[in-house]
């Protein structure tokens, strides 16, 4: 047999009614029974229709039965119009299932019973928020912060929604504002710190990630953002001990090892640690044409020559690009052994590249080795 679920409420409600009218044949009554309250002095009134519907509610709503919570949440509103438990449980209910128009409507109404309340208006706004209507949710936040300057929910948001409408400058106001109530917020320190980026202002950037990595030290992304700030500003010094510490916790994370290895090589007394850090990273994510390079730069500004021209080569196998800078470092290894024809040849080939970055560094490069060629035959000559 099929039973209505919402009838299984009904029974202990009613065992209530029952109790209480048979208290009524009682010779003796007891305290308060004369002024419709029990013994303890609670109200006897049994519950309304509508108070009975807002409860079956709040029970398939708890038993995750939105739709029958829904349907008693609606009754309960018609009944009592101004019933703000209800019209507030309806709201949230139609946003759990993704109604938010109809979360919306319902909160509305709750608000007009209720105009102080805050946790409505930040419900309206989060419902706006979610579909992306920016412009409404904005309102509603900003009704929040109307009330209170340094309202966190109402600042932060604000400040999300002002990135959304790409308006970097009151995004930071706000977020700034938020901070002042939570100061300790990572994830607000961070995002400040990006948009510090956004602007161009490295300094306010750098400041904010290590303001973030205070409250969050173990957070890895802050530290490789301020790692690649400091990279960016060529701030190796400062850059060298956050990716000692991001290879040491993170060591098989390629990019970090990368990383190191060009600051590293940006550092004379330390170069000679550098191939090692870059032999790693092309270890732990295969051979890359760009690290590659870098690498047979390193080698020949260390003077280990053929290791340069063996790296070059290992880029060049890829066949992924990065050609002008392999064979640049192969004709500056070359040169150093002194074949001079190979390093023009190698440098003639930048050249015909047309790579903005090398072939102007090759050209004079190949008036260069005819020059070194010259010397070098003359010096034969008069020996």
């Amino acid at each position: 047999m099929k039973v209505n679920k919402a009838l299984m409420f009904f029974p202990v409600l009613l065992l209530v009614v029952v109790m209480g009218c048979a208290s009524g044949g009682n010779k003796e009554a007891a305290p308060g029974t004369e002024t419709g309250q029990d013994e303890k002095g609670f109200e006897r009134n049994p519950p309304t229709a509508a108070e009975i519907s807002f409860q079956s509610g709040e029970q398939f709503l708890a038993a995750g039965n939105y739709d029958e919570a829904i349907s008693h949440f609606r009754t309960a509103t018609s009944l009592k119009p101004n019933y703000l438990e209800a019209w507030s449980e309806l709201g949230n209910t139609l946003t759990k299932v993704k109604d938010f128009s109809g979360g919306i409507a319902a909160y509305q109404k709750a608000l007009e019973i209720a105009p102080d309340n805050n946790t409505l208006i930040s419900s309206i706004a989060y419902n706006y928020l979610y579909v992306e209507n920016w412009d409404k949710a904005e309102e509603y936040y900003s009704k929040l912060v109307a009330k209170d300057s340094l309202s966190y929910e109402g600042n932060v948001h604000l400040g999300f929604i002002y990135q959304k409408k790409n308006d970097v400058d009151r995004a930071i106001i706000a977020y700034k504002k938020a901070l002042a109530a939570q100061p300790n917020d990572a994830t607000t320190i961070g995002t400040l710190a990006g948009l510090y980026d956004k602007n161009g202002n490295e300094e306010m950037k750098i400041e904010y990630l290590k303001k973030a990595i205070e409250v969050a030290p173990d957070n890895y992304k802050f530290k490789t953002q301020l790692g690649s700030a400091y990279m960016k500003k060529k701030d190796y010094a400062s850059a060298l001990p956050v990716f000692e510490d991001l290879v040491k916790n993170y060591p098989d994370e390629a990019a970090y090892h990368q990383n190191l290895g060009l600051i590293l090589s940006q550092i004379p007394e330390r170069k000679g640690e550098a191939p090692a850090e870059l032999e790693k990273a092309l270890e732990l994510k295969g051979d890359d044409p760009y690290v590659c390079g870098v690498l047979a730069l390193v080698y020949n500004d260390l003077g280990q020559h053929q290791k340069a021209i063996a790296a070059v080569k290992r880029g060049l196998d890829t066949k992924q690009g990065q050609e002008p800078m392999l064979y640049y470092q192969w004709g500056a290894a070359l040169s150093k052994l002194e074949q001079f024809d190979e390093a023009i040849s190698m440098f003639e080939r930048v050249v015909q590249a047309k790579d903005p970055q090398w072939s102007d560094a090759a050209r004079k490069q190949v008036d260069r080795q005819v020059a070194l060629k010259k010397r070098a035959e003359a010096k034969k000559q008069q020996e």
